[in-house]
């Protein structure tokens, strides 16, 4: 790096990384098997430390690190509300500034009625083409999902790799962003080139940024086209394990070793993530 200020973030940035690490390590290791099971889930989530909040599973807290990548404001459960049914109801993130509410849900936590519900509950109720609601359509609520595999062996850009390279590529790969809409409407997601924010949109909305508000020149793209990559924390969920992996359900998941490249050397502080100087090969 030649910018000093672009140093100077990495530093920070690697700094704030150990420190969610070394947390994340002691809420696992302090708290009690099964403690992470309720009546809904079928697979024990891994409580993990991200940016200084404590999340209920390590899915949430790389969707709150995908976030971040995409430019996005977050709060962690900042509201409870009332549903019609009766019900009460905390989804996981509020993104205040595109209007939408996230819940993340992993594959032990099939039960989605909530938070349609509250999509049903959220949606304005104007005439398609006479909307002046501050969010066309009314408040997203969209359910994310863990993220879509990265497949190099599907891929023409990677056709000529050897096939020990497509399968570091796709380790290292945080896979793609897996979402739904919980309307009728089909959803979109947009890399807004005005404010320079991912967002998602549907219905009245298509037309223009719900970050900014400036009309949309940027494509449009379905849950399927694998545009966006969902970001994974290597510090925090080891080099082969998705988020909550199924066969990480016993018990913590195995957090990197430390890195012994030769800049590193062996030394055991080392940090797992890192990025070499120049000239020196990882």
């Amino acid at each position: 790096m030649n910018d000093s200020n672009d140093w100077a973030a990495y530093i920070e940035q690697l700094i704030q990384d150990c420190a969610d690490r070394e947390a994340t390590t002691n809420l696992r290791t302090s708290r009690t098997p099964g403690s992470g099971l309720d009546g809904q889930m079928t697979i024990e989530v891994l409580p993990t430390v991200y940016r200084d909040t404590q999340f209920r599973s390590l899915l949430e807290a790389c969707w709150a690190a995908t976030l971040d990548s995409f430019n996005i404001t977050w709060e962690y459960e900042p509201t409870t509300f009332d549903l019609p049914s009766g019900a009460k109801y905390l989804p996981d993130f509020h993104l205040p500034e595109i209007g939408t509410w996230l819940e993340v849900k992993g594959p032990g936590v099939p039960r989605v009625e909530k938070a349609y519900e509250l999509g049903e509950m959220l949606a304005c109720s104007c005439a398609p083409r006479s909307c002046d609601c501050r969010w066309p359509g009314g408040e997203m609520v969209i359910i994310g999902h863990p993220p879509t595999p990265f497949d190099p062996w599907s891929e023409d850009a990677y056709r000529h790799w050897p096939n020990g390279s497509k399968r570091k590529l796709a380790r290292r790969h945080g896979g793609f962003v897996h979402w739904t809409s919980t309307r009728q409407y089909n959803s979109w997601i947009t890399d807004c080139s005005h404010c320079r924010r991912v967002s998602w949109t549907e219905g009245l909305g298509l037309s223009r940024c719900r970050g900014c508000g400036e009309a949309l020149i940027s494509g449009l793209y379905r849950d399927f086209e694998s545009r966006f990559e969902f970001v994974r924390l290597p510090w925090l969920s080891g080099s082969s394990l998705q988020p909550d992996d199924p066969t990480a359900a016993s018990g913590p998941t195995p957090l990197p070793d430390a890195c012994t490249c030769a800049r590193c050397g062996s030394n055991p502080d080392s940090p797992a993530v890192h990025r070499p100087q120049e000239g020196t090969a990882a």
